[in-house]
């Protein structure tokens, strides 16, 4: 069994256990440890890059985001976000090197805060939002259906793939694996509706596996190109044969906010 394997035959488990037995508070203060530290490694890419940010107070900042917003809801989030919008480029006025490197500090930073932050609070909404169980459900349907895809891209495009997707962003991607990506992901969207006893038609479900066939490596190509600009391989090395929590977390944030944002304007949860 390869690295890649071994750890998701360990974290799987996990995160599923976590999921169904902790609190919904405490889900959420998982969460929060999760995304924050995915913030950092980013943050750290830019300070390998020569960018000038900081790293506690964006990680402060990224927290009031996200708890603001399972908080007090979208005030929470407006406020929070205005918050960091103005106190992150203040904040960047104590670097030893200010004011070269203000703008570029000042961007990524406020950058970190709002595309990390937001995105978690989305993926946290997709869990406390929902009446009853369905939220713990949701869950359960989301990480399939994209860890499915994750896998389905990944074999089918290591041993089908011809057709470059973005080499100068992403080498291996393929076309092909894309498409095996897209097969695997419906259906892992089809056993989660029978499994987890989803109650949306197959219609949405159709769609909501089209968001996150699309959504998913759209986020890992998202973060492929800021790994390429920094000159990195991967966010860190926290997880072997892995890479870092941003790679592994990159295509659940980057798809929790259109997942959130169809269910919310169909009515089907809320």
């Amino acid at each position: 069994m390869g690295q890649r394997e071994a750890f998701a035959a360990v974290a799987i488990p996990l995160l599923v256990a976590a999921i169904w037995w902790l609190p919904a508070a405490a889900f959420l203060g998982l969460l929060v440890v999760v995304v924050a530290l995915a913030a950092d490694e980013l943050l750290a890419m830019a300070r390998g890059a020569g960018i000038p940010v900081g790293r506690w107070v964006p990680l402060l900042m990224l927290m009031a985001v996200m708890v603001g917003s399972w908080r007090w809801g979208i005030a929470g989030t407006t406020v929070a976000a205005i918050a960091a919008a103005i106190i992150l480029p203040t904040a960047q006025l104590r670097q030893s090197c200010a004011p070269d490197g203000g703008l570029s500090g000042s961007s990524a930073a406020v950058f970190t805060v709002l595309y990390v932050g937001l995105c978690g609070a989305c993926l946290g909404w997709l869990r406390i939002l929902p009446e009853g169980d369905l939220g713990i459900r949701i869950l359960f349907f989301f990480l399939a259906s994209i860890w499915v895809g994750d896998s389905g891209a990944y074999y089918v495009g290591s041993r089908f793939g011809r057709h470059k997707m973005a080499p100068r962003i992403s080498p291996n991607k393929t076309w092909e694996g894309l498409a095996g990506g897209a097969a695997a992901t419906f259906a892992a969207a089809a056993v989660s509706k029978l499994v987890f006893g989803l109650p949306w038609s197959w219609g949405h479900m159709a769609v909501l596996a089209a968001i996150l066939a699309v959504a998913a490596p759209v986020g890992d190509l998202v973060e492929s190109q800021f790994k390429r600009d920094t000159k990195v391989k991967d966010s860190s090395t926290l997880i072997p044969g892995h890479g870092g929590l941003l790679d592994r977390t990159d295509s659940l944030l980057y798809a929790a906010p259109p997942v959130l944002g169809y269910l919310l304007a169909l009515g089907l949860i809320g």
